[in-house]
């Protein structure tokens, strides 16, 4: 019984805990091998960062979710996967589709982005329960 109450402790805290920031991207540029494009995520001098991250939820582990640059596919990301893009600085277009797949609901969603030299854009990408898609950007 109180191994019981320790854990849902432990599930009341975790969920009234504040939202932990992205971490910097540090490693490879992408950890997906799925319909990534290699300009994309070539890092070139004078180009913004757009570091785009999947959120770990258990209703969509089986969706695949394309990331789109400016209406291109760049990649594609399975649950908790990130991606680092490279863009020209300017205002871009960070769009997000959740594929028509495995019982998921098909979703499109866009962010607008300004890109600045140098500069990092985060992006933390997540479903609802009801598939709707839920994009939240920052820059540093």
């Amino acid at each position: 019984m109180r191994q019981v109450v320790a854990g849902l402790l432990g599930l009341v805290v975790a969920a009234c805990a504040p939202a932990v920031p992205l971490p910097t991207p540090k490693g490879p540029a992408y950890t997906t091998a799925e319909d990534v494009v290699a300009a994309a995520v070539t890092p070139r001098e004078g180009a913004g960062v757009i570091y785009v991250a999947r959120v770990k939820v258990l209703h969509d582990q089986g969706c695949v979710y394309d990331i789109q640059l400016d209406g291109q596919n760049v990649a594609a990301l399975r649950r908790g996967e990130q991606v680092t893009l490279y863009a020209d600085p300017g205002r871009r277009l960070v769009g997000v589709s959740i594929r028509d797949t495995k019982g998921c609901e098909p979703a499109l969603a866009h962010v607008p982005v300004e890109v600045v030299a140098h500069a990092t854009t985060q992006i933390l990408v997540s479903a609802t329960n009801s598939y709707d898609l839920k994009i939240e950007a920052t820059t540093r």
